[in-house]
């Protein structure tokens, strides 16, 4: 009796496991493609390539497979946005500010001169719940991705992969009306904030700027900040650093087509975005955020001076800075709402009244 008891158990197991191994070898596999702007070159894309390749895969049983591609390999940077909602590519690595042009409210998602300081409060600002009786709730990724629903895409992630944003000039700026004309590499806000000064804000190609440097076609530079600017060698050219960091972050986004992101079964849609934030995160840490102190001391090392604003001259950047908001709310309803928010933030954390 036992034994025929035993049997019976035996073969119910064996059933219910052939068909749970049916059921994962039936399950839909799903391949994309990611095109990045940056390089591979760059150290801390690493961990990108990391959880794509590995991670996932792991995460998800190999359900979902994901190749990235490097800026330009399969079209060129500013044509992610519509690559992504034709599903050319499902999905697109870039800086937020890319899309500023349809989507004004990603000026303000890139980043406010003087603004929210670190990644960690980005990140709350963006994702943090309420917490009773202290703070929270913001939860700015929810304004932003109606913004981006508008155009045919969903918007995973944004505000986890951060770096600052800074200056680097030939000659000392100990106030700001050194900075008075100033022929000066910059975009975005970080250019309308030079030119307040009396700046010359000027876009030129990455790789004419070292040379531009060098001859004196240019008096200035912003590319990221320390480390970045430390790893393209401006300090060669440019031995003076602006402190603190006019944008004290910027960040990148990640788009996925809407057709393919509603195509995922929900435990992939997890997976996913929890994947993601951890690889912007990690190389938001590992390189940008870390490097920064790190490029500092290379420079101070190859002789660039700190040229720090305080007092007065600082409280003129930051007012400057707060009328650039002021401008970007006016571009759009969503613009207005997150200047907004941002001011809401930053007086609960003291740096506004």
């Amino acid at each position: 009796m036992k034994k025929r008891v035993l049997g019976i158990v035996v073969l119910a197991v064996a059933i219910l496991l052939s068909g749970v191994l049916s059921v994962h070898a039936a399950e839909k596999v799903y391949k994309w493609k990611l095109q990045a702007w940056r390089s591979p070159a760059e150290p801390g894309m690493a961990y990108y390539v990391e959880m794509f390749e590995k991670t996932l895969p792991a995460m998800t049983n190999g359900r979902l497979q994901i190749k990235m591609y490097w800026g330009g390999e399969l079209v060129a940077t500013p044509d992610i946005m519509d690559s992504v909602r034709m599903g050319v590519i499902e999905m697109g690595l870039a800086s937020s500010y890319t899309y500023q042009g349809v989507i004004p409210a990603a000026a303000v998602e890139y980043g406010l001169p003087f603004g929210i300081r670190t990644p960690n409060e980005l990140y709350n600002f963006m994702y943090g719940k309420e917490l009773p009786n202290i703070f929270g709730g913001w939860r700015a990724i929810d304004v932003l991705r109606e913004e981006y629903k508008k155009q045919g895409v969903y918007l995973l992630t944004t505000g986890v992969d951060c770096w600052p944003g800074s200056f680097m000039f030939k000659d000392p700026i100990n106030t700001l009306d050194d900075i008075k004309g100033k022929k000066v590499r910059a975009s975005g806000l970080m250019m309308d904030w030079i030119e307040q000064f009396g700046g010359n804000g000027v876009f030129i190609p990455g790789e004419e700027t070292y040379t531009s440097l060098q001859t004196g076609a240019l008096d200035g530079v912003s590319w990221g900040s320390a480390i970045a600017m430390y790893s393209v060698k401006f300090h060669e050219v440019a031995k003076n650093f602006l402190w603190p960091p006019i944008n004290p972050i910027n960040c990148a986004n990640v788009i996925v087509n809407e057709r393919a992101w509603n195509s995922l079964p929900d435990d992939l849609k997890v997976a996913l975005e929890q994947a993601v934030i951890i690889a912007g995160l990690n190389h938001t840490y590992h390189q940008n955020w870390t490097g920064e102190q790190w490029g500092l001391t290379q420079m101070k090392k190859a002789g660039v001076k700190l040229n720090e604003l305080k007092g007065e001259e600082l409280k003129k950047a930051e007012k400057a800075a707060h009328a650039l908001w002021e401008k970007e709310a006016k571009r759009s309803p969503a613009s207005a709402k997150l200047v907004e928010m941002t001011k809401e933030y930053m007086r609960t954390m003291g740096y506004m009244e």
